[in-house]
């Protein structure tokens, strides 16, 4: 007899055990002053999406149609006086060059950046993503010390200082800091 079709609805469970949690993510984010998560839905991240969704989140959660859409609507809201963070996968990032470019190079737009490290092997947990065999994910913090954009790993919870962390930087620098989302977040 045949198994039942799983359930395309059901909410996946962590990928391999580990990564950080997306409820500690959401309280650094909170702590960090973020009022606003812009975004182009990251796989990767995708608890913290769910978690942004509800009504107690308390942090405004805007969906964009591109991650240029995404980090010209944040450039907006600074403007207007709030603390917006941009949430992409790293293919996005990449697509996102020149408006990047533009509002934190150039016009010194303070931002933080969280970017999935989608399509990451599990074999290259616990080794630097510049060994990974997939490029997307190989490239990023080569592409990152190019820009002369800081960055922050997260691969767990204890790597949750470096939110904070890049929120400082891209406010005393008026710059772009990013926190790369190593690993799929976890439902808890």
């Amino acid at each position: 007899m045949n198994s039942p079709a799983p359930n395309p609805l059901a909410l996946p469970t962590p990928n391999p055990p580990g990564g950080a949690s997306a409820k500690a993510l959401l309280q650094a984010l909170r702590t960090a002053g973020a009022t606003h998560v812009v975004t182009v839905p990251d796989m990767v991240q995708l608890a913290l999406h769910d978690l942004l969704d509800q009504p107690d989140a308390g942090i405004r959660h805007v969906y964009a149609c591109s991650e240029d859409q995404a980090l010209t609507v944040a450039t907006g809201l600074f403007v207007g006086g709030a603390t917006p963070v941009v949430l992409v996968q790293n293919q996005g990032f990449y697509k996102c060059l020149n408006t990047l470019r533009a509002t934190c190079i150039d016009a010194g737009v303070p931002l933080v950046f969280l970017i999935g490290q989608f399509g990451r092997e599990a074999e290259n947990f616990g080794h630097s993503t510049k060994e990974s065999s997939r490029s997307m994910v190989r490239l990023m913090e080569p592409l990152l010390d190019t820009l002369g954009m800081r960055y922050w790993n997260l691969g767990d919870d204890a790597d949750l200082g470096g939110v904070a962390q890049a929120f400082e930087h891209a406010w005393r620098t008026r710059s772009g800091a990013a926190v790369l989302v190593d690993r799929y977040l976890t439902w808890n």
